[in-house]
């Protein structure tokens, strides 16, 4: 006989929030780290541009996010960027409503021969605000 934990939940039958909550009650665990690493999975453009003073005027890259948590950000971008630069990435503010932020690349991979994926650590955790409803940065 199935005991009540191995019951399975159907995919989109639960919200993030709700699941996490049970496993709390249920394992008696604190899963407020599993909380505070909840992305947002949207394409939303962002700007990136060198965040040190000599190349600071420099031409900025549009990248477009894949994933945007409290601590960083995964982005595809055009061309690769250094690991361990800083940059000043600027979102789009009607899709994303958040401040700029200065973020350390910790990851640079190459997809293709146009494509790269990029790995940001913001130098501050930012407040999350919801998407516009609806909307996205494509």
């Amino acid at each position: 006989m199935p005991h009540d934990f191995e019951q399975r939940i159907p995919p989109g039958a639960q919200s993030e929030a709700e699941l996490l909550s049970d496993l709390e009650v249920r394992c008696r665990t604190d899963v407020s780290n599993a909380r505070t690493l909840t992305a947002l999975r949207y394409k939303v453009a962002v700007s990136v541009r060198p965040a040190n003073v000599a190349d600071r005027h420099s031409h900025a890259m549009t990248a477009h996010t894949t994933e945007v948590r409290r601590q960083g950000a995964l982005c595809l971008a055009p061309f690769p960027i250094m690991v361990g630069n800083v940059f000043h990435l600027t979102f789009g503010r009607s899709y994303l409503d958040t401040p700029p932020v200065l973020a350390v690349c910790d990851r640079c991979s190459m997809l293709s021969d146009a494509s790269f994926e990029l790995g940001f650590k913001f130098v501050q955790e930012i407040i999350l605000p919801s998407l516009t409803p609806g909307r996205r940065g494509d």
